[in-house]
């Protein structure tokens, strides 16, 4: 029996060297960690999600950023364009996502985070789409009423105010 992570990671090295034990709760948090943004990101869609709820945090909004750059391509790969459209598209997409979040000039992490994990459900989404002809607009109309209700929602809490 192996005892508890809290038990263990007191007598862990701590400078870079992984051991077992540590990569066996690495595996225990990441697919919680999945869960939540796929829970976040469905929120977001289904007019729910609240931006605050984000992380604060500049590694986090580079995840999402990067998982946004990726699915942007896929979805514009899917679509047959070449790949300077597809790297051209996102990019710019990205440039508006981080132009929304900074109303005051700062970019704002927490709605930026947000706008960028509702970015990749509704990506998936239009990769889904794209297979099933009927569901391509729907998918796109809603798509753009959930990013105007988060945005929305940024300019009725103050996303520009320090909290």
């Amino acid at each position: 029996m192996v005892p508890p992570p809290e038990l263990i990671a007191s007598a862990t090295p701590r400078h870079g060297a992984y051991d077992f034990l540590e990569r066996s709760e690495m595996k225990d948090r990441n697919p919680r960690l999945l869960a939540s943004l796929i829970l976040h990101g469905w929120q977001f869609l289904r007019l729910r999600g609240d931006w605050k709820a984000m992380p604060d945090d500049k590694g986090f909004l580079g995840a999402l950023l990067h998982l946004v750059l990726v699915g942007g391509v896929t979805e514009q790969w899917v679509r047959s364009r070449s790949i300077t459209v597809a790297i051209g598209v996102t990019l710019t997409w990205m440039a508006i996502l981080l132009w929304m979040a900074s109303p005051g000039g700062r970019i704002n992490r927490r709605l930026a985070a947000a706008l960028a994990l509702l970015s990749i459900v509704i990506q998936f989404g239009l990769i889904i789409a794209s297979w099933v002809p009927l569901m391509e607009w729907p998918v796109a109309i809603w798509s753009g009423i959930a990013l105007m209700h988060l945005i929305s929602q940024e300019a009725r809490d103050g996303a520009g105010t320090l909290r």
